[in-house]
């Protein structure tokens, strides 16, 4: 049952890149319904390749989901009053997928409390 079979094959860098980049996903990434598609298909493949243990691909696989959050663009754009109008129909992660991505970043992190895993989940030291 345990989900750290593929991880346990996977660098500690990778790891910890992985999910790090994955956490931001989850908490950050403000996307199209059609940009979460694609992440949806880029996290179908990240996940074979960290069942696999595939440390090259999962790393490549990283970088790619990386650069396909435009969040560069939206803080380039953004002004002094806020995000930059085309960011319009855009919307946080949706929950199949952020099941998907809870499940990946336990699987390269299956040990929270050795990954500096602090995240409780939205809301988390509000208040």
């Amino acid at each position: 049952m345990s989900t750290s079979h593929g991880a346990a094959a996977i660098a500690p860098d990778t790891a910890r890149a992985t999910g790090r980049a994955l956490r931001l996903v989850e908490r950050e990434w403000r996307l199209s319904p059609a940009a979460w598609e694609e992440i949806g298909e880029l996290l179908a493949e990240l996940s074979a390749a960290v069942a696999a243990g595939d440390t090259e691909t999962v790393d490549e696989l990283t970088a790619e989901l990386e650069i396909s959050g435009d969040r560069r663009v939206t803080l380039i754009g953004a002004g002094p009053d806020g995000p930059a109008p085309e960011d319009d129909g855009k919307g946080p992660l949706p929950e199949p997928l952020r099941e998907r991505v809870v499940a990946l970043i336990h699987s390269v992190d299956p040990e929270p409390g050795t990954g500096g895993e602090q995240y409780a989940g939205p809301g988390a030291g509000d208040g």
